[in-house]
């Protein structure tokens, strides 16, 4: 999970830089953008557009993708993919005002395995049971197309509790479109509007950042998660994946 403090306007990481390490350069956020290399200019130029624009980044810049980005950045001929997956994770991390969220790692598959074990209902209609071999494997799965970097297996923390998980992939199946592709809180907070909320968020933050549309899919005859989609806005498509086991219906909101 990046550290965004140490992120620069351009995306940039000055920790371990042997420049800063050598005290050549003291740092683009230490300095407010006035390094060495920019020395002639007086301040970074990207630092400086970012100031101006209220931006924490390039990456979350409401003007992003610019023609300065290309131009002044010209080292890195994918700046822009770069920054917009920079930008997606910091969404990411700042996707709930009321809960903390962080990407999931395997250390806290245990945690992932205890919410989900009391979903029983869930897996009547999505078997095999949930494992910590099948959460472990749900971590890594991605759809045709997509890298690592698409992917975030977040979790929503009240305090130290885990409430919820969620699975998304930026970007799929077009660049205007993210898809969830496992969405479950724990039984403590069902009924009480906690999911709901989590989505409304989420929908909000995606619009922010210039998605169009949330897409995902159900169970088909699962009438617990239908009803919760439904409810939350989500439209069928038509389109079903049929499995040996299930089929599942596709489903999306525009937002």
């Amino acid at each position: 999970m990046t550290d965004f403090t140490t992120v620069t306007a351009c995306g940039e990481c000055c920790t371990g830089c042997s420049k800063k390490k050598e005290g050549i350069c003291p740092g683009c956020i230490e300095t407010d953008g006035c390094v060495p290399e920019w020395a002639e200019s007086g301040r970074c130029k990207i630092h400086a557009c970012c100031k101006e624009h209220n931006a924490r980044f390039c990456g979350v810049c409401n003007e992003f993708p610019c023609e300065k980005i290309t131009r002044i950045i010209s080292w890195n001929p994918d700046i822009v993919q770069y920054l917009s997956a920079l930008g997606d994770e910091y969404m990411i991390q700042n996707i709930s005002d009321k809960y903390a969220v962080r990407v999931l790692s395997e250390n806290d598959i245990p945690a992932v395995l205890t919410l989900c074990e009391k979903n029983k209902l869930y897996y009547q209609y999505c078997p095999p049971f949930v494992s910590e071999e099948s959460i472990r494997d749900d971590m890594k799965a991605l759809p045709p197309g997509k890298g690592k970097q698409d992917k975030f297996y977040i979790g929503f923390y009240d305090n130290e509790d885990l409430v919820a998980v969620m699975d998304l992939i930026r970007e799929f199946p077009d660049d205007k479109t993210i898809f969830i592709g496992f969405f479950m809180t724990d039984v403590s907070v069902q009924n009480k509007g906690v999911g709901s909320g989590i989505i409304t968020e989420l929908c909000e933050k995606l619009s922010q950042r210039g998605y169009l549309y949330v897409k995902l899919g159900w169970v088909k005859g699962n009438p617990q998660a239908e009803c919760f989609w439904k409810k939350n806005g989500f439209n069928e498509t038509g389109a079903e994946n049929t499995t040996k086991d299930y089929t599942v219906t596709i489903a999306q909101r525009k937002i």
